[in-house]
């Protein structure tokens, strides 16, 4: 059965259905998300704590308890703000500090805990920097990696409050 049309008709039909075949290549994902929902969850994710590996390491002849206290106090009267803590895995992570204008550095600190004993554990501290431009827009976070000289002083730090509690 053949259907006749007009040329003009025939055209039109040509051109609809040529571009609904290809309207569907210049749509985003369907992830639904646009540029600027993508740019910040990269930013949220640049920002999250990650795994760094070096810092100092120390043992303490106090129990596991009272040291994975006396080490969240310490962070805590230093004005650290506390971003995960758990007693259970052993793990302290303060939340990111920014100093900086356009160019700015993020520090945060982790400190794990092992009992070794029950009344010897096992200390590890570090203190990590990471950086990033804050232009006309922000971006996000560099890899963290460890500032030696701050990680020092805060273990001395650390070990110094431990003896005194």
């Amino acid at each position: 059965m053949e259907i006749k049309m007009n040329p003009k008709t025939h055209i039109c039909v040509m051109l609809i259905t040529g571009s609904l075949l290809v309207v569907p290549c210049f749509q985003s994902p369907s992830s639904g998300q646009g540029r600027h929902e993508k740019r910040e969850r990269k930013l949220e994710e640049s920002a999250k704590p990650k795994s760094v590996s070096g810092g100092v390491t120390f043992q303490t002849n106090m129990s596991y308890d009272k040291a994975y206290d006396a080490v969240l106090s310490y962070l805590k009267r230093q004005d650290y703000t506390i971003d995960s803590a758990g007693k259970e895995t052993g793990q302290i992570v303060t939340a990111i500090a920014i100093t900086g204008g356009y160019s700015q550095t993020g520090t945060r600190v982790y400190a794990t805990l092992i009992k070794d004993s029950e009344t010897s554990t096992t200390i590890k501290v570090i203190v990590s920097e990471q950086k990033r431009k804050k232009l006309l827009q922000t971006e996000p976070w560099g890899d963290p990696k460890v500032n030696a000289e701050k990680t020092s002083k805060l273990a001395d730090d650390i070990k110094a409050a431990l003896k005194s509690a």
